[in-house]
């Protein structure tokens, strides 16, 4: 189970978007597609300039809670019927 899912908000914390507050469009590998983050021109031929949405490393998005204003880690939790949670680790918050 990866910790971290499309649809997720998350919040930059490397590079040069720092602080920057978006949502996972596609998680594929260790790299992770962050809506209107690392955005990028690329020549096409008989279109011009084509805006494309670069993919940024896992290790540099962090999950965002909303409702705390901070950012958190994610653990992975199995309850009692073998089922598995996810959580935000330091203030135990449900997630999904």
């Amino acid at each position: 189970m990866k910790k971290l899912r499309a649809g997720d908000p998350v919040i930059v914390i490397a590079w040069k978007h720092k602080w920057k507050i978006s949502t996972i469009e596609k998680v594929h590998w260790d790299h992770v597609i962050v809506k209107d983050v690392n955005v990028a021109k690329k020549a096409m031929k008989w279109q011009g300039f084509v805006k494309k949405t670069l993919p940024i490393h896992i290790s540099n998005v962090m999950y965002y809670l909303e409702k705390e204003k901070k950012a958190s880690k994610i653990k992975i939790e199995i309850t009692k019927d073998w089922k598995k949670i996810r959580k935000a680790k330091k203030w135990d918050i449900k997630i999904n």
